[in-house]
Order: structure tokens, then sequence, then C-alpha cells
């Protein structure tokens, strides 16, 4: 029986991952050993893994989120969708929902499968469905699998384990998007703000 993903995220410094399967950096293979530690500061010259920098930067975790999000819930003829805004990254992959949804509400049968394609893409687990017909809630392929975006984020797509207080309050299904560059306002979640750190690799 394999091994759960674990995930110890250490107070002010990096992720340390152990029992990973595959781990890709900028769409690349990495290779690596039982455990390893992956950078949170964004000042690593050793990216994606840590190098002691974040003693230096002075680097701290603290989630500076102030108010958390209620979970959005959408009625459709045959599908429940969930928005978690509190564990979103802002990539915009759900732009087509609006007019799926539309199409659902309006009785178009084939909608309904591809509002569960669309929040598929969703990297960071935010949007769930439940279809009301069996109760069956979303089913994301568990790649066991962590993919570090070159300038991004840390997107883990595998079931894990974690005594992280926010992954455990927030985090329910095996889809994760976690920040590196050191800049998201909502750690350990990415919250896109990478995007405004000149030569983040």
């Amino acid at each position: 029986m394999n091994e759960k993903l674990s995930l110890n995220i250490i107070e002010n410094g990096p992720i340390r991952v152990s029992n990973c399967k595959f781990m890709t950096f900028a769409g690349k293979p990495l290779e690596i050993n039982d455990t390893v530690s992956l950078c949170r500061c964004g000042e690593s010259t050793n990216a994606p893994f840590c190098d002691g920098k974040h003693r230096q930067c002075g680097f701290s975790d603290k989630n500076e989120q102030a108010v958390k999000s209620d979970i959005i819930t959408w009625e459709g003829n045959t599908l429940r969708t969930f928005f978690n805004k509190n564990i979103c990254m802002h990539v915009f992959y759900c732009k087509p929902l609006k007019t799926l949804r539309e199409k659902e509400l309006a009785g178009d049968v084939d909608a309904a499968e591809a509002i569960k394609a669309n929040i598929a893409l969703c990297p960071s687990g935010a949007l769930s469905y439940q279809d009301k017909q069996d109760q069956s809630i979303s089913e994301f392929d568990d790649i066991q699998c962590i993919d570090i975006i070159e300038g991004g984020e840390i997107r883990i797509q595998s079931q894990f384990d974690c005594q992280d207080v926010e992954l455990q309050e927030h985090q329910p299904c095996n889809r994760v998007t976690l920040c590196r560059c050191g800049l998201s306002k909502n750690k350990p979640f990415c919250d896109g703000q990478h995007r405004k750190k000149a030569d983040f690799k």
C-alpha cells in the first residue's frame, strides 16, 4: 500500500515533503530523495529547494487575510457547485462557468458534464461540485504529483497528510496550490502575488 504524501509546513520556513512519488519543476522531472524541503520565501538560489535564505530575509508565514469568506453554493438542476474563496489562487480557468451554469439551468443536457470538466481544471481545489441525483462529489484524479510552476506556485495533486491548521480547515480534496514566492497574503496558500515579483523563478 502506497504511503500518503506528507507535508510538514515549517513555521517561517520551508515545506518539508515526504513520500512524494513524482515532482516536476518548470515542466521537468526532479530527482528527489525520500524527504525534500521546498522554498517558501522566494529567495532561494537553489529553487525550488530551500537553501536557508528564509533565515536571512526575515520571511514570515503569517496569514494576513483578515476575513475568511463563506463557501458560495450554486444550485443547478442536476449539479450543486461550491466555491471556496479562501483557497483560490485566481487563475480564472473558471470564466466559462457563468455561461455553462446558465445553459444547465435552461435544460442543456451537456452542460453538467461541461461544468464538471471546467471545475476539474481548477488547480487549487477552490471549486468543487456535487451531483444532486446520486449525491456524488467531485472526483479529481489522484496523480500523486507535485508540480512546481516556474515563476509560480506549488501545485499539489495528491491526497496528503498535513498538520497545518489552515490546510486542515480549508482543504478537503486532493488539490491545493501553495505559495513559494513569499508574498501571498493568504499563506500557506497561493493568491497569485508571484505575478508581481520581478524575475521570480
